[in-house]
Order: structure tokens, then sequence, then C-alpha cells
């Protein structure tokens, strides 16, 4: 049976992929929520390190020192506060005129010097000279890929002089990108792990509900092929479970009727033979009453004949309604067929059979039936079709884990019109037949696992009955 869209990858479709996909947006909202706070925070810290530094500094005196008076007191003065607030908190402070020149910096920077990389910085400085407020920068990288980040602070000319003159900036590493860094990796290691998780509980989930849907399955097939003496095995309490009670109360009830079927056919078979039997006597007893070249005796032989045939079809009636169940056993190919091309020989078509030194497991008795119901009709065919020599063949072969009884018979082939009803019971091409035969043939077949192919084109016909080897 061929399943186009897997009950696994319906599932891991409809769950494992948007589960992982919200991960993904959760992860992508956590990670960006987590550099937002992470760079406000290291922003603020920036700002206020820059506050606390600017009320150590006076800044009417840095104002008015000219470059070289890096060993005048108040630039030392200075110089030393700021280092000490640098210490402590491990960023490098600068303070920067109007013009964004240098006039003390940690970091080594000549008085005078232009800070180049605070031209970048023109609208935060704006803000603090003109606004006096405390601003932050966005994060930047140095010339070896390090990545910053600045806060400015307004510094006064005096704790009496409220003007601004200078702004004091402070410079640390972003190193929460560090942390960042970690977070995505660990968010990563999540979502391989989410994945992995979820993959794992849909095959397990999909394992369980495939191995009920495929007991269902086999049991519909048996069901089909007609053996409903095996209850339906699935116990769970789900829709599945309720399916399967639904089966087997079908099964139930397909075997009830099946039971009366038989029971009414045999009761049937058996009502008409009782007065069949009769009939055949009394037409014995009136054939020999009457003298020979009598032209009633004609008439007793056409009775005769017409009860033969009436027999065959109650015995045939009889052996469709109580078909046991087959009794596997090793059946020699060889011994079968030759036995088989025996019986159905006629004095005007002649069976042959093949060797082919095979050994099937089969029932006999059942096999044997099959197989010469085949050939007759095969007889048939070919001296319907005035075929007398080489016309029909029986041959056992194995390809690869069957084995197929093939009989083959020159004649007219079979419509495909025809060849679709062959197998339907009570069907028949002949003017005196049941329509038992073939459907009994595939009856045989399936009860051995097997099936009945045919083949039938250019004057030729073969009917292949196949078991599994």
């Amino acid at each position: 049976m061929r399943v186009r869209a897997p009950i696994l990858v319906k599932l891991l479709v409809a769950l494992v992929v948007p589960t992982i996909a919200l991960f993904a947006v959760f992860a992508a909202v956590a990670y960006e929520v987590s550099r937002h706070d992470l760079d406000d925070e290291l922003g603020r810290r920036l700002e206020a390190i820059a506050s606390s530094a600017a009320t150590q500094v006076r800044g009417k005196y840095l104002v008015e020192l000219e470059p070289g008076d890096e060993a005048e007191r108040a630039y030392q003065n200075v110089l030393k506060k700021v280092e000490a607030v640098a210490t402590a908190t491990g960023a490098r402070l600068f303070v920067l005129d109007r013009k964004l020149d240098l006039r003390v910096d940690t970091a080594g920077g000549k008085l005078g010097t232009h800070d180049f990389r605070a031209d970048l910085d023109r609208a935060e400085l704006a803000r603090v000279f003109e606004q006096g407020v405390t601003v932050s920068t966005v994060t930047f990288d140095d010339a070896r890929h390090r990545t910053y980040k600045l806060g400015y602070a307004p510094v006064r000319a005096s704790e009496t002089e409220p003007e601004i003159v200078l702004a004091i900036g402070a410079q640390a590493p972003a190193s929460y990108f560090d942390r960042l860094a970690d977070l995505r990796g660990r968010l990563l290691l999540w979502g391989v792990g989410l994945l992995a998780v979820s993959v794992v509980a849909v095959m397990i989930a999909t394992f369980f509900l495939t191995r009920n849907v495929r007991r269902l399955a086999t049991a519909a097939e048996r069901i089909g092929s007609g053996d409903l003496g095996q209850p339906v095995s699935v116990t769970s309490r789900d829709e599945i479970g309720v399916l399967a009670e639904a089966m087997e109360h079908m099964r139930c009830q397909l075997a009830e009727r099946d039971l009366r079927t038989q029971q009414m056919l045999a009761g049937i078979a058996h009502e008409v033979r009782n007065p069949l039997a009769g009939m055949t006597l009394f037409a014995g007893i009136l054939r020999d009453e009457i003298e020979e070249g009598d032209e009633r005796r004609g008439h007793v032989d056409k009775i005769q004949r017409e009860l033969h045939y009436l027999e065959r079809v109650v015995n045939d009636f009889l052996e469709y309604a109580r078909r046991p169940k087959p009794e596997l056993g090793d059946v020699e190919c060889d011994e079968l067929l030759a036995e088989v091309a025996q019986l159905a020989s006629t004095d005007a078509v002649t069976v042959a059979a093949e060797t082919s030194g095979e050994l099937a497991r089969a029932d006999r008795g059942q096999l044997r039936r099959a197989l010469l119901n085949l050939a007759k009709n095969a007889v048939q065919a070919a001296s319907a079709a005035g075929h007398t020599t080489a016309a029909v063949k029986l041959r056992a072969r194995r390809v690869e884990h069957e084995l197929h009884f093939e009989v083959w018979n020159r004649g007219k082939e079979i419509s495909p019109e025809t060849s679709g009803k062959l197998f339907e019971p009570f069907f028949t091409t002949r003017e005196k037949g049941t329509g038992l035969g073939l459907a009994f043939v595939r009856e045989i077949a399936a009860d051995h696992g097997g099936r009945v192919d045919l083949a039938s084109a250019d004057g030729e016909t073969t009917f292949s009955l196949v078991i599994p080897a």
C-alpha cells in the first residue's frame, strides 16, 4: 500500500515547524530586548561616570591652558582627579572644548590635540554644550574591531559659575557583547535541543499512532480477503479505538452473514440432492425398461445428462459453501502438475507439464483442485478454437519470493470486459456453467496468501496462480 503523504511528515510540518518558528521569533525578540537593555544600561553607566568626573573639574582653568602647559598645577590637579575616577571605573576619561580639542586625556592625548573621533559625535556634544544634559552615543568599533560606547557630561566653569565651557567624555568597551554572544549561543543550543526533542516526540507519537493504523489496515485487508475469524485487536481509547470497534462490529456481522449464507447454500444443496438422487435412480430404471432402439430411450438419456449436470452444480455449491481452511504441507510441483495434466487431458487435447524441481508450501488437495479447474478450462478453450497439438501447457516457476503456477493455452483471447468479471461468483461465459470454478480458484489462492493473474492476447491465454514461495 503506497502512502503519498506519511503521517510523520504531516505531524512534523504541523507541530515541529510552528514550534521552531515560534521559538526563533522568541529568541530573536529576547536577543534584541537584551541587547537594547544592556546598551541602555552601559550608556547610563557611562553618563553617570562622566557626570561624577565633571564635578571634579573646574572648567575655567582648563580653558585658559595652551598646548605645552601640561606641567601647570591646574592641569596636573585635574588629570589626577580624572585618573582616579578612570582607575575606579575602568573607563577612559577625556575633556573637550567647544572646538573638540583635548584638554585632558587619561589615555595620554596631548593638550590642544584635535579629537577626530569626537567629530562623529557632534550632534550629541551639541546637546551637551547647548542644553547641559548628559548623553550617550551609539556603539562603535575601533581599528582593532573592539566595540566601545561613549557617555558625555557638561563641565561648568566652577561651582558658582554655571556656564558650560567644556565637555567630559567617558569611554568603555561594550563588554556586554560577550554576554550577548553567550546568550546567542545558548539560544541556538536550546533551539537545537527543542528541535531534537520535538522531532523525537513526534516520531514516538507517530509510531504509536501508525502502529494502530497499520493494525487496522491489516485487519481490513484480512476482512476483505474473507478471513473473518480473527478479531480486530486494536484497543486504544481514542478515535482509532472507536474505528476499531466499528470494524470489529462489522467483522462480526459479516461473519454471521457468511455463516448464514454457507448454511443456506448447504441446506439448499442438501434439499436438492435428495430428490435429485431419487430422480437419477428412477431415470436409470426407466432407461433399463425401455428397449434398445426405442426413440423414447433418447429422451431418457437427455434426462440423465441434465440430472448429471444438476448433480455437478449441487456439488459445486457444496464445495464453495463448505470450503475448508488450507492445511499447509510440502508439495512437489512436478508431481502435482503431472497429475493435473493427466486428469485434464482429453482424446482431442493433450496437456503438457514442464518440470521445474520446485517445492511449494500449500494444501495439496485445494491446489490440485484449483489447477485442475484452470487446466480443464484451458483444454475447453483450445478445443473450441480447433487447436489440438501443443495447445495447453502447465509449469511452475519461482519469481523472487513468489511461486507462479502457470496454465497456458492457445485459443481465443479473453476480452478486458470479460476478464474483469471472470472471478466473480456465478459469472460464466458457457451455456452450462455454474460460474463458481474460477471464483473457487481465486478463493483458494487468497487462502494461501496469493492471487490469480490473467494475461490474454494474440491468441494465447495464461492464468497464473501465485502463492508465496
